[in-house]
């Protein structure tokens, strides 16, 4: 069913701001928009570049919402929709022209999608069964065919939908040995879906990577061996042209991967031309000269002091880091790595235990934690959680970026510290802006405040700066900042966007008061 509401029927439901002042030399706020938020209402953000962003709700249990704005903030359209009471919203995927919104509930095998055509705005709705106790870990549209990665009973399964045809199939997945899928991502450039595998065999993992065409086929695999003494713990795959193939990850010491835990000693990529690999380079951070400038100074030099020791002995010091790769980044035959340190808290609870996986989005599911992330707990060895213990968020500690020349070496690195930057979904939280000078951008929000530092190579050109974040009436504080988030947008612009509780006193009348708002925020560096 396809439904359209014109532009300005909902004009009542918020309020634009217009922000034209600098908050810090080098950073503008351009425009500021705000929602009102009232009882179970919240919103999703979809950037889509310099064609604007869309901002998804669910005003009531069978309708769902998507309005759009352009680049300027302004709003173009809204689109009322029905789906299934019992459905929530799980997540979205931009394919580069269209937006595909999820929507099912925990365990279904019953999805609905949403294919929202965002430069006229309609929207088409699909209806899909897959399999029993699904549990999805991954969700990418190409055109109309959708592929959805996940578990069924502790086994990964890879699914295939062309939406014109509504016909399903579960894609072949044999491969020698136990495996997770790591990682679903599309490749806009050359119309494909990569996948890669960890594949246990013992204690040691290797990872198996593939590509497939829209239509489902497989075009091509990639396997990649670690050294005898190392497992590859997740993988990240680029095609580059029709024979050349990078794929990028952590790996760990074999012997120090546990039932809890998938211990990164640091990132490794790999060249692989035609179905040779040319190389598979290992770079541990005890070889990384800024990885480690998130500890205090007396910290950074007792494990410095450690890693001299081993390394003068022939041997290096085990660490045990959970990592998030970004996407390589190719620059002038080089690659940029980017990868955020994190770990997962848990707190105790005698009356609850870990189970599985709520979805968080706009329903009432456990942890609010959007798709069930195998990036939680150690894929290769099962188990989600201890007795009596609640997840509780993932703490994000650092950044790192490095530079990797053509053979795979180490050129440079730099980083940068998280202040304390806690989230329950696990997603990628710094952007990094390149430029032709050879500086580079790294830019994170929390608390409310957009948080910045430019470096060139190990060196730091400017050091963090915190933008505020804020709303600019007079009068206003903002006393809670419950959710925010940033992205690039397009151009010298980037995106940021939450959800905020603010109080003035001081205001003229028409804005004297609290209230709860979701705002986008457009800024200018």
């Amino acid at each position: 069913m396809i439904k359209r509401i014109l532009p300005g029927l909902r004009l009542a439901f918020f309020a634009v701001l217009l922000l034209c002042i600098p908050v810090l030399a080098g950073a503008q706020s351009v425009k500021r928009v705000e929602l009102p938020l009232s009882g179970n209402t919240a919103y999703q953000t979809v950037p889509l570049g310099e064609q604007g962003v869309l901002l998804i709700s669910k005003p009531d249990r069978g309708t769902f919402n998507v309005q759009k704005f352009d680049s300027n903030l302004d709003r173009i359209w809204s689109i009322d929709g029905p789906i299934e009471s019992n459905l929530d919203y799980i997540t979205s995927s931009y394919d580069g022209q269209a937006v595909f919104l999820l929507f099912s509930k925990y365990r279904s095998s019953l999805y609905q999608i949403v294919k929202v055509n965002v430069g006229p705005g309609f929207v088409e709705t699909f209806t899909i069964n897959t399999v029993d106790r699904f549990e999805i870990t991954d969700f990418k549209t190409l055109g109309y065919s959708v592929f959805m990665a996940g578990m069924v009973r502790n086994e990964p399964v890879l699914i295939f939908t062309q939406l014109t045809t509504a016909q399903t199939r579960v894609l072949p997945s044999a491969i020698k040995g136990s495996n997770a899928i790591q990682t679903v991502e599309v490749d806009t450039a050359h119309h494909l879906v990569n996948v890669c595998f960890a594949v246990k065999k013992g204690r040691q993992t290797k990872i198996v990577a593939r590509s497939y065409e829209e239509t489902g086929e497989l075009y091509t695999q990639v396997s990649v061996d670690p050294e005898d003494d190392f497992s590859l713990l997740s993988g990240r795959l680029q095609v580059l042209n029709d024979s050349v193939r990078i794929l990028i990850g952590t790996y760990g010491y074999r012997n120090m991967q546990s039932s809890s835990t998938a211990a990164s000693q640091g990132l490794y990529i790999s060249k692989i031309v035609g179905e040779e690999t040319v190389f598979t380079k290992y770079h541990s951070f005890t070889d990384f000269k800024n990885f480690f400038n998130f500890m205090n100074e007396r910290q950074q030099e007792k494990i410095e002091r450690r890693i001299k020791k081993k390394k003068e002995s022939g041997d290096d010091l085990k660490l045990n880091y959970r990592l998030l790769v970004h996407d390589i980044v190719p620059k002038d035959n080089h690659y940029l790595l980017v990868a955020e340190a994190f770990y997962p808290e848990y707190r105790y609870n005698n009356n609850a235990m870990m189970g599985g996986m709520g979805y968080g989005g706009f329903g009432g599911y456990p942890f609010g934690m959007g798709l069930y992330n195998p990036y939680l707990w150690n894929p290769m060895y099962g188990g989600r959680g201890y007795n009596q213990q609640v997840f509780d968020g993932f703490t994000y500690t650092h950044a790192i970026v490095t530079d990797v020349d053509q053979n795979g070496n180490l050129v440079w690195d730099n980083s940068i510290n998280f202040d304390n930057v806690k989230s329950m979904e696990l997603r990628e939280k710094i952007r990094v802006q390149t430029f032709a000078n050879g500086n580079s951008r790294l830019v994170y929000s929390h608390n409310g405040a957009i948080r910045s530092k430019i470096i060139k190579g190990n060196q730091v050109v400017d050091s963090d700066r915190v933008i505020p974040n804020e709303t600019n009436v007079e009068g206003d504080k903002v006393r809670k900042t419950s959710t925010d988030d940033i992205d690039y947008w397009y151009g010298n612009f980037y995106l940021a966007w939450g959800e905020q509780r603010i109080v003035n006193a001081a205001g003229d009348p028409q804005t004297r008061g609290r209230r709860n708002v979701f705002y986008m925020n457009k800024i200018a560096y």
